[in-house]
């Protein structure tokens, strides 16, 4: 989970840092990962830690986590491989996300989503 100041990214600018790190690796000679690497380069040193209660992880894999916490939350994340949007989903953990699809959209009926 990101939070960006978008005064603070222009200022040093982090795109063009970004584009740097890409760019010495259009070989793929440094790494053969995707963006991850030039990502880690590009915001060392620059990056603060939320807190945990903050963003809650695992609705994709855990079928265990705390309600509360769930609640509670900022943001909730369904990391793994049991997204939401799947038959495979954890089913206690679907509405965190359903409440907020629009269902009724044309495009998303052609995907057949359940809620």
């Amino acid at each position: 989970m990101n939070m960006f100041d978008l005064k603070e990214w222009r200022k040093r600018n982090i795109t063009g840092i970004y584009h740097y790190w890409q760019d010495l690796n259009e070989d793929r000679t440094l790494w053969k990962l995707g963006s991850l690497p030039p990502g880690l380069l590009t915001f060392y040193n620059l990056t603060y830690p939320l807190d945990r209660s903050w963003h809650v992880l695992g609705l994709g894999y855990d079928p265990a986590l705390n309600k509360t916490q769930i609640e509670n939350a900022a943001v909730v994340h369904y990391n793994g491989n049991y997204k939401p949007w799947l038959d495979l989903a954890v089913s206690k953990y679907k509405s965190y996300w359903s409440k907020y699809v629009m269902f009724d959209n044309y495009y998303l009926q052609l995907c057949n989503f359940k809620e």
